[in-house]
């Protein structure tokens, strides 16, 4: 019993980073142990919420301390993120037209229905194999030149090809970016990504995978190839698609040493990964600030750590 208490703490104290209360179903599934069921966890939330001042509980969501309000942010954020899906489509509709993307996912705020104003869109981008960085190239080139650089509209930070479907960096930071993301278009791919990166399962066992409210956007985008598209992959067949490929990977690579010359090297090649089949770029190293206000949190309340 009192290791179902802490592990239900454990999950509350992580959404408490983003003011974000939980009902005991979403528990249940972003529950670090297995072999209880959701009567129990349901009990057990009804216990601790009256004997301690720790949990508390309203309108069936459970938060650490009295923030009822965070009620209410939870629900207004929902209400904007039914905006910003809006907006996610039509940009999918723009991103799924470049050469040789093959799937677009959303991650971040909007994966989880808890955008504000101020938050970007932020996607995830699936490339055929060893063509990555021309998809890459094109469809930064496209958010300079048109849409001025913006990020709110326009954030992709990942990029993976299907052969590299793997997540490497294994915690409790990625594997919830991973149990929320949302397919916007390609949700076969979408399948294979999530059976690829079921390690997540380690971090929450009691995961569905394809559960509706963890990976379902509410719509679908057709598959059919813009002219744009299908011209440029004829054009970047073979080997000469390989060399610019390769090429554009070793510019990009040169050209985040020097604007990142402040990190070293380790640091650097942690936070812009840049292989043949992954580019990821996180400048802000958000990922630590979270992972070490998680830490913070557990050690106020005497819980292990467990990366």
């Amino acid at each position: 019993m009192d290791n179902l208490k802490n592990n239900i703490l454990k999950t509350l104290l992580y959404y408490d980073i983003f003011r974000h209360p939980l009902k005991s179903d979403e528990i249940f599934s972003l529950l670090p142990q297995n072999s209880v069921t959701k009567n129990d966890i349901s009990n057990v939330l009804k216990q601790i919420s009256k004997e301690n001042q720790t949990v508390y509980s309203k309108d069936d969501y459970y938060f650490i301390g009295k923030n009822e309000n965070y009620i209410e942010l939870r629900r207004s954020r929902e209400m904007y993120s039914k905006k910003s899906w809006k907006t996610a489509r039509f940009i999918t509709h723009i991103i799924k037209r470049f050469p040789f993307v093959r799937a677009v996912f959303v991650t971040g705020s909007l994966s989880k229905n808890s955008s504000i104003p101020d938050s970007d869109l932020d996607f995830m981008v699936v490339t055929e194999k060893n063509r990555l960085w021309i998809s890459r190239t094109l469809l930064m080139l496209f958010k300079k030149i048109l849409l001025f650089n913006s990020h709110k509209y326009f954030c992709i930070n990942y990029f993976v090809s299907e052969d590299s479907l793997v997540i490497s960096e294994k915690n409790i930071f990625i594997a919830t970016e991973i149990a929320h993301i949302k397919s916007t278009f390609n949700s076969g791919m979408m399948f294979k990504f999530l059976e690829a990166n079921s390690w997540i399962k380690e971090f929450f066992p009691n995961y569905r995978t394809g559960d509706p409210y963890f990976n379902s956007s509410g719509f679908k985008v057709n598959n059919r190839k813009s002219y744009f598209q299908s011209i440029a992959e004829i054009i970047f067949m073979g080997k000469t698609g390989d060399k610019l490929d390769v090429n554009f990977r070793e510019k990009t690579i040169k050209h985040w040493n020097k604007k990142y010359s402040n990190y070293d090297k380790e640091e650097r090649e942690r936070l812009f990964t840049s292989t043949s089949g992954v580019s990821k770029t996180h400048p802000g190293n958000m990922q630590k600030v979270i992972l070490n206000n998680y830490r913070e949190r557990l050690k106020r309340f005497n819980l292990e750590w467990n990366e």
